[in-house]
């Protein structure tokens, strides 16, 4: 088992791996949907608020499964990093397909309002089926 000096310097290393992932998967559904994410948020919309907080805990769960499942220690970081890539392309390309299998702009009716939209639960459970099957392919 490595010494605390080394543990601590991996516990950094896989945060840091984490949230850059994290960041990455923000910046991809800002991306996706109309407007500034972070504004929209902050000014209360339920809506993307939902949608945010359904794609960071799944990308946190696609890395906490990439890194059990892959191998913790210095040996792991890099499949962290991969995996969690990989969880933030699939969770993009969910949201698109379901933007295609959907009338009018899914991303536009995801961030409309500060009531809770239907269209923006069934995107968050995409977020998270997606996460699960990720997931599932680690173990």
């Amino acid at each position: 088992m490595p010494d605390t000096p080394e543990l601590v310097g991996q516990v950094l290393a896989y945060s840091g791996v984490g949230l850059g992932v994290l960041l990455l998967g923000f910046f991809v559904v800002d991306l996706l949907t109309p407007g500034s994410l972070g504004k929209q948020v902050m000014e209360g919309n339920t809506n993307a608020a939902v949608l945010t907080a359904s794609s960071i805990v799944s990308l946190g769960l696609i890395l906490w499964f990439a890194i059990y499942f892959t191998g913790q220690g210095w040996e792991g970081l890099d499949e962290a990093a991969i995996f969690g890539v990989v969880g933030v392309a699939a969770q993009a390309v969910g949201f698109l397909l379901l933007d295609l299998l959907t009338p009018g702009k899914l991303g536009g009716v995801c961030m409309g309002g500060h009531r809770l939209h239907p269209a923006t639960v069934v995107s968050a459970a995409v977020q998270f089926a997606v996460a699960l099957v990720v997931c599932a392919s680690l173990t």
